[in-house]
C-alpha cells in the first residue's frame, strides 16, 4: 500500500494475477467447465452399448455419442477459458441470499412442474411455470409476465402438440 496525502492506495505487485492466490478451481468457469465434462463422460458412457451406425444410416447411439463429443470439447473450452481469464470466485455468486433464494425458487418450481405436471395437463402447468419464473423469481411487471406465460405456453403446445405431433398430458380436466 502506498500513502499520499491521507489517501490509501491498493498497488499489486507487478505480474501477478488476481486470482492466483484463489487457486484455479474457485473459478466459476473452470468448476462448470469440470462439471460439464463429467456429464459429457456419464452421457457418452451411458450410450456405450448403443451403434453408432453411419453418416447415412445413424444408429441409436448416433446422436448422444455426437452430442456427448460436442458437449466434452465445448466444456473443456470452457475450462480453458476459465483458468486463463481473471473472473471472479465461485463463492461471488452466492453472495446474498436473494440470489440464493432465486435460484431455490427457480429449483422449487422446476420440481412441481414435474410433479403436477400429469394431472394438470401440460398447458396449463406451462403457463403457471413460465408465470412463477418471470413474475416471482425474475420479477417482471404483470403485463409482461402474463402476456410471455401465455404466448409461450401457447406457443410450444402448438408448436409440440399440433404441428410435431407429441402426446403432451392434458390432465384430469380434458377428456
Amino acid at each position: 500500500m502506498r500513502h499520499r496525502q491521507g489517501r490509501t492506495w491498493n498497488v499489486q505487485p507487478q505480474g501477478r494475477n488476481v486470482n492466483d492466490s484463489q487457486g484455479c478451481l474457485k473459478r466459476p468457469d473452470v468448476v462448470s467447465g469440470l462439471t460439464l465434462v463429467c456429464l459429457a463422460l456419464f452421457a457418452w458412457v451411458g450410450a456405450s452399448d448403443l451403434p453408432i451406425g453411419t453418416l447415412h444410416q445413424p444408429g441409436a447411439g448416433f446422436l448422444p455419442k455426437h452430442l456427448a463429443l460436442l458437449m466434452a470439447v465445448l466444456a473443456a473450452l470452457l475450462f480453458v477459458r476459465g483458468c486463463l481469464t481473471r473472473a471472479g470466485s465461485v463463492a461471488g455468486l452466492w453472495s446474498d441470499w436473494a440470489s440464493l433464494a432465486r435460484v431455490g425458487g427457480m429449483l422449487a418450481a422446476l420440481i412441481g412442474y414435474v410433479l403436477v405436471v400429469e394431472s394438470a395437463g401440460y398447458l396449463l402447468t406451462t403457463a403457471v411455470l413460465f408465470f412463477v419464473m418471470l413474475h416471482w423469481i425474475g420479477r417482471q411487471g404483470w403485463v409482461v409476465t402474463l402476456t410471455v406465460a401465455a404466448l409461450a405456453s401457447g406457443g410450444s403446445y402448438l408448436l409440440f402438440a399440433r404441428w410435431l405431433m407429441v402426446s403432451l398430458p392434458g390432465g384430469a380436466w380434458v377428456p
